[in-house]
């Protein structure tokens, strides 16, 4: 009798593509045993991998109408898992530290972040696939603000944007998370809280790498550890 695989599409940013920063080497690499890779072996499931590095919310729906356009007749996407949220807020540094005293946008404003979000999750369920969405990671506020303003003279000007106060950058970014329970909510979507995963442990920032945001191989480990571990069912926050 012949076994048939669930077939799986992943769509996010880097941190789905298995992106980490190796500190031997100075740069960027793709980690081999990343979260999507190991838990899609354990679970015998074909992953289809469509994450990009520096992706947000709006080529992310790019990408996922690209595929759902050019999807083969016949063939069934069981699940799609989301990942979003971690460029949308971003800001450009670079101006921030010319211009600190007037206002910058992210790259995303949230309510744009939600809406677009939840017109994704609306496509998927009209194609008959149900969404997986994922939280967010955490950020460490004080690896990321060193990491943005290295070898910037104007450190000081990037600080005094926030307030004076590095954590603002987890605050924001605490907001965007709040966003994707929002869409969770609206749309009564299935979940995976891989935050909390994060927060249960009182030192959550030795699972990043350098520069604060993207998983080492232990996060990408917890990461695969919380999909196992977590039944598939909408669990509103």
């Amino acid at each position: 009798m012949e076994t048939f695989k669930k077939n799986v599409y992943l769509f996010g940013d880097s941190i789905a593509k298995g992106i980490v920063f190796d500190e031997v080497l100075g740069k960027y690499t793709h980690l081999k045993n990343n979260f999507a890779t190991s838990a899609a072996a354990s679970n015998g499931v074909i992953l289809n991998n469509k994450s990009m590095f520096g992706c947000t919310i709006n080529k992310g729906r790019e990408i996922i109408n690209r595929v759902l356009n050019n999807l083969n007749t016949g063939k069934k996407i069981d699940y799609a898992f989301l990942e979003f949220g971690g460029n949308d807020c971003d800001h450009n540094w670079d101006e921030i530290s010319l211009q600190p005293l007037i206002k910058h946008n992210p790259k995303t404003p949230v309510d744009e972040f939600i809406s677009v979000y939840i017109a994704i999750v609306d496509t998927l369920k009209k194609s008959g696939i149900p969404a997986v969405i994922m939280t967010l990671p955490p950020i460490a506020s004080d690896l990321y603000f060193n990491w943005i303003s290295k070898n910037n003279p104007r450190k000081s000007n990037i600080l005094s944007w926030l307030g004076g106060n590095i954590e603002n950058i987890y605050y924001w970014h605490e907001r965007y998370n709040s966003a994707v329970w929002e869409v969770i909510n609206q749309t009564k979507s299935l979940m995976i809280d891989i935050r909390k995963s994060f927060l249960e442990d009182k030192n959550y920032k030795r699972f990043l790498c350098a520069d604060g945001i993207h998983l080492n191989q232990d996060g990408h480990n917890l990461v695969k550890e919380t999909i196992m571990n977590t039944a598939l069912i909408y669990k509103p926050a």
